[in-house]
């Protein structure tokens, strides 16, 4: 499934993209929508049900590659020209009764907060200025206000959730702080847990990759494992 944004603007030499397709290449898929569709396909073949919570979902590559599964999903997303986008693709992709969109911040309070975004770009907003010039050199950046909500405030007891994924550009200390009860569930009824580990990132935002580490042993998490820069986090039962 994709969302109008996946087809973006026409790349500097589109006969390339054209001439792969006469050739019949595959072109390359986003990561983070093979790694969902892997997750999603063991806790499948072993049973498993619930559904998939997408912090700082973007334009919706996670949350539609978990939708195209028949995964229910609980995304968050803070900024409007990508909550567009998502939403576009909940209605062509006819997935309304899959995809369930917060116009907000995952956070560790209820509150708001400013949120800084390059103009020009969809990809690289954070709540620390620093980390939203970071990735890109550019000096031209739009502060706004968004609502925060602790993951705790959202996810119901009841509910299981199979996999976390939180991609937030520094912000992932105050999200999992957020999440302190969901990530204290016991082994398996714990969410299989994803999260960008970017020490630059995080220190624009006044936290650390070891302060991170710290806290998930708190809640159960002893089993890390750093893909690139993503770290990859479950519990034994």
């Amino acid at each position: 499934m994709y969302s109008l944004s996946d087809f973006g603007t026409l790349p500097d030499k589109p006969h390339k993209n054209i001439v792969r397709i006469l050739k019949g290449k595959p072109f390359r898929k986003p990561d983070i929508s093979v790694t969902v569709q892997e997750v999603l396909e063991k806790a499948k073949s072993e049973g498993r049900n619930g559904f998939v919570v997408d912090v700082g979902a973007n334009v919706g590559m996670a949350s539609f590659a978990a939708a195209a599964m028949g995964f229910r999903v609980v995304a968050f997303e803070p900024v409007f020209e990508n909550l567009q986008k998502i939403c576009e693709g909940i209605y062509f992709n006819r997935v309304a009764d899959l995809v369930t969109v917060f116009e907000a911040a995952a956070s560790d309070k209820l509150g708001n907060i400013t949120v800084h975004k390059l103009v020009g770009r969809l990809d690289n907003s954070a709540v620390s200025a620093t980390g939203a010039k970071m990735a890109f050199k550019s000096n031209e950046e739009i502060a706004f206000q968004v609502r925060t909500v602790p993951l705790d405030e959202v996810i119901l007891e009841s509910e299981r959730v199979l996999l976390l994924k939180i991609d937030v550009q520094g912000w992932e200390y105050h999200v999992l702080k957020g999440a302190s009860k969901l990530l204290s569930r016991k082994g398996s009824q714990a969410p299989y847990l994803i999260y960008e580990e970017d020490e630059r990132l995080l220190q624009a935002s006044n936290s650390s990759s070891k302060e991170i580490r710290d806290f998930l042993r708190t809640v159960g998490y002893h089993e890390c494992t750093q893909h690139g820069t993503d770290a990859h986090c479950t519990k034994k039962d």
